[in-house]
């Protein structure tokens, strides 16, 4: 699977586990989480790469209390394995 496709369903993924998504140029921040309005979103750093944004959204997995791994398509599991 390429790169960009496996971006796309680790947004679609951390959206089915709760997550709002949304994408910014940060200017030399971090992409990261924050819990806003009642949401968990992960803001990702457009100015990132898409393997440094898919890492950027396992990382957000971190702060799910209780994860599956059933929940984490397959694909994903070998780049996310530290996350889960």
């Amino acid at each position: 699977m390429e790169i960009n496709q496996m971006l796309k369903l680790a947004k679609e993924t951390a959206t089915d586990l709760g997550f709002h998504i949304r994408q910014e140029l940060l200017d030399g921040q971090r992409s990261g989480v924050c819990e806003f309005g009642g949401k968990r979103w992960i803001i990702l750093d457009v100015g990132q790469n898409s393997l440094e944004q898919l890492h950027a959204i396992g990382n957000a997995l971190t702060h799910l209390e209780n994860i599956d791994s059933d929940e984490v398509p397959v694909a994903l599991h070998a780049i996310w394995k530290s996350y889960l």
